[in-house]
C-alpha cells in the first residue's frame, strides 16, 4: 500500500510523516538550509571526477546499550548508496577511525583533519533504541568550511533503518546535485555461470543481498520481469533443447510454458501480460507474441532473417529487436500491431541486445568494437549514439526504473561481473563479487 504524505509547516522546522509499506516513519528535517553560495557537484563535469565522502561509524545518543550490528548496518547501507549513485568515492574507514568524529557535531580540528586528507564531505550520525522504535539522526558536513549543509532525524521500527539510511543519501544527492532519484532501487535478476551449468538469481539492491531462484543444473539464459514483479521469465536447456520457464520469485516455483518449435528464446515480459519471444515455429527465428503460458496471439516478424531480443516500449506499442536482415545485426523498431520495422541503429557493424528506457526516448544497447562490446544509448526516434561504457567488454544493458541508471555485465575488473552505470556521469561501479560469472541482467519494475 502506498504511504501518504503530511507535510506540516513549523517555525523553524519542517516535519514530514511518510507511512512506507504500512510502517510509520517520521522524518524530522530539523535544519532546513538555502542552496550554498557555491555548487558542490557540478554535473556537467567530467566523467571521471568523483567526490570523497567520509561516513564514520555511528555514535549512541544515550539510552540502553545498543547493539554494534546497526551501526554497522547504518554504515554499510550508507557507504553501498553512496557508491553505486556513481558521484562520491566513499574513504575506507580503516584511514580514519582514530580521527572519527566523536558524537554528531564534529569539533573544528576534526573538520580540519578530514579536509587534511582529501575529504570534501562528511557524514555524521547517531542513533538509539527506545524499546522496538530507533531514532536515527544523520548530519551532512562540508569540512572545508565547518557548514552543516544537511540534517534529519528519523523515527520508525528498527528493521526500517537501511530504508531512513537509503532516505538521507537521497537526500543528500539531491542537495548536491538536484537530481531526484540518486541512489539505485529493486531488484536485478541475472544469471551466474559455475562449472557446467548457469542459475538464476537475484540481488537485492536494498540490502545488497543474492538470493539463488533456480536449481536446475543445466543452460539457463535472458531472464525478464513481469510487468507486477513477482515472476521472472526465462530460457532453459532443462530439457535438451531451448524452452520457456517462469519462477515465482517469492516461492521460487518454476513452471514450464507451452513450448512452440524447438527453439524458443530472448523472451521479453510487457505490459498487459503480454510475452514477446522468438521462436523457431515456421521454421525461421521470428518474434511472437504470447500469452502468460505460451500460447501465441500473433506474429510479429516475417522473412528470411533472423530476429530476436525484443524489448516492449513502456506503452507496449512497440517492440525494439535484433535483426540481421540488413546483413549485419543492427537494432530495429516496429508497433506491436504488426507492420514494416525500421532500422535504428546504423553506427557500429554489431549492435545488440536492446533496452527501451523507462521514459520511452532511449534505447540502450551493446554495440561491438574492436573486438569488445560497450553500452550506447541512442533516441527512439534515431541520431547519433552517445557511447556510455570505455573499459573491458559490457553487454546486457537492463533500465533503472527512474531511469538514472543501467546495468549491465562487464568485464572491466578482469572477471564478467554485473555492474552499475550511472547515465548522467558514466560513472561505474561493481555489484557483485560472488564467485563465477554473472551476466545478462534485468532490472525489477519496481
Amino acid at each position: 500500500m502506498e504511504g501518504k504524505l503530511l507535510i506540516m509547516r513549523m517555525t523553524p522546522h519542517l516535519m514530514v510523516k511518510i507511512g512506507l509499506g504500512g510502517l510509520g516513519l517520521l522524518l524530522v528535517i530539523f535544519s532546513v538550509l538555502a542552496a550554498p553560495a557555491r555548487e558542490y557537484i557540478d554535473i556537467r563535469a567530467p566523467l571521471t571526477k568523483k567526490y570523497t565522502i567520509a561516513v564514520p561509524q555511528p555514535q549512541p545518543l544515550g539510552g540502553p546499550d545498543t547493539a554494534a550490528r546497526l551501526g554497522s548496518e547504518v554504515t554499510s547501507q550508507a557507504n553501498f548508496c553512496l557508491k553505486n549513485s556513481g558521484w562520491f568515492t566513499v574513504l575506507d574507514p580503516g584511514t580514519y577511525d582514530a580521527q572519527a568524529p566523536s558524537g554528531l557535531t564534529p569539533d573544528t580540528a576534526r573538520l580540519h583533519y578530514f579536509t587534511q586528507i582529501g575529504c570534501h564531505l562528511l557524514i555524521t550520525s547517531g542513533f538509539q533504541i527506545e524499546g522496538p522504535q530507533l531514532r536515527l539522526e544523520m548530519r551532512l558536513y562540508d569540512p572545508g568550511s565547518g557548514q552543516m549543509l544537511l540534517g534529519k532525524r528519523y523515527r520508525g521500527p528498527t528493521d526500517t533503518a537501511r530504508q531512513m539510511v537509503t532516505q538521507f543519501i537521497e537526500a543528500v544527492i539531491f542537495h548536491l546535485t538536484g537530481q531526484r532519484g540518486g541512489v539505485p532501487r529493486g531488484q536485478i535478476a541475472f544469471i551466474n555461470a559455475r562449472k557446467d551449468h548457469k542459475e538464476l538469481y537475484t540481488l537485492d539492491l536494498h540490502n545488497n543481498k543474492t538470493e539463488q531462484l533456480t536449481r536446475l543444473r543445466t543452460i539457463t539464459l535472458t531472464p525478464a520481469w513481469s510487468s507486477d514483479g513477482q515472476e521472472i521469465i526465462f530460457c532453459s536447456y532443462r530439457r535438451g533443447f531451448p524452452a520457456l520457464y517462469a519462477v515465482r520469485v517469492a516461492t521460487k516455483a518454476v513452471r514450464r510454458l507451452k513450448s512452440n518449435g524447438t527453439l524458443n528464446i530472448t523472451p521479453a515480459w510487457g505490459p498487459g501480460n503480454l510475452i514477446a519471444a522468438t521462436l523457431n515455429k515456421d521454421g525461421n527465428q521470428e518474434i511472437y507474441l504470447l500469452n502468460p503460458q505460451g500460447v501465441i496471439k500473433e506474429r510479429l516478424t516475417t522473412g528470411p532473417t533472423i530476429d530476436l531480443s525484443p524489448s516492449f516500449s513502456p506503452d507496449g506499442r512497440q517492440i525494439a529487436f535484433v535483426s540481421n536482415r540488413g546483413g549485419t545485426p543492427q537494432i530495429y523498431v516496429m508497433s506491436t500491431q504488426g507492420g514494416q520495422p525500421r532500422r535504428l541503429t546504423f553506427s557500429g557493424a554489431y549492435n545488440v541486445s536492446p533496452a527501451w528506457s523507462p521514459k520511452g526516448d532511449q534505447i540502450a544497447y551493446a554495440g561491438r568494437q574492436g573486438g569488445q562490446f560497450q553500452i550506447f544509448t541512442i533516441p527512439v526516434q534515431g541520431g547519433s549514439s552517445k557511447q556510455l561504457t570505455q573499459e573491458g567488454s559490457s553487454e546486457s544493458p537492463t533500465w533503472s526504473p527512474d531511469g538514472n541508471f543501467i546495468a549491465c555485465s562487464s568485464t572491466r575488473g578482469g572477471q564478467t561481473a554485473i555492474y552499475l552505470v550511472n547515465v548522467t556521469r558514466g560513472s561505474m561501479t561493481r555489484l557483485t563479487t560472488m564467485s563465477g560469472q554473472q551476466t545478462q541482467p534485468a532490472w525489477s519494475p519496481k
